[in-house]
């Protein structure tokens, strides 16, 4: 009985909604972009930064590729140079892993304008880029021998953790930031 009377009370102090609140909550959620600048405003500057430097190093990377600069210093273009020619697969292994993380840069921009949380996101991307170190580095020992490859296998792996240390640095960053 004390229970209902508590229950009751409980109602009728409630505020209630006008209706241009209730309309508010009620209507969809549209998604706005904000300019650049708006969006990264509140963003620490080691954040930017390191947005600035994984842009710039994607952009260099794909300049460099298109004009086929970088074919002998990637791991298909190292199993080329040695005349390992029967591992192909290297080289479609290699362009879905840069497409996926040209999309996963892209997605990030997006998720920016958008104001939205990136911390989840950046935590996903460094766990995809350990994955694509420890199979790229499991694939190459097993291709590339000891005293030709080691030099190559350790800048390949060094180069991995580098960009798997920026994006938690990121993430970290997020945390940070204002918004």
């Amino acid at each position: 009985m004390a229970e209902n009377k508590l229950s009751k009370d409980k109602l009728s102090k409630r505020g209630t909604l006008s209706k241009e609140e209730l309309a508010a909550l009620l209507e969809p959620e549209a998604l706005s972009l904000s300019s650049f600048r708006e969006a990264i405003s509140g963003k620490t500057g080691l954040f930017k930064a390191v947005l600035f430097g994984l842009t710039l190093s994607a952009t260099t990377y794909l300049a460099l590729y298109s004009f086929g600069v970088l074919d002998r210093f990637l791991s298909y273009g190292w199993t080329q140079y040695y005349g390992w020619t029967q591992y192909y697969g290297d080289y479609q292994l290699h362009q879905i892993r840069f497409f996926i993380g040209f999309v996963m840069l892209v997605i990030l921009y997006v998720c920016i304008l958008l104001r939205k949380p990136l911390d989840t996101l950046l935590l996903c991307y460094a766990g995809l880029l350990t994955y694509f170190l420890i199979s790229g580095t499991a694939r190459l020992l097993v291709v590339l021998s000891a005293p030709n490859g080691l030099r190559f296998i350790v800048g390949y792996f060094v180069l991995h953790a580098t960009f798997i240390l920026l994006v938690l640095v990121m993430a970290w960053e997020e945390r940070r930031s204002s918004w």
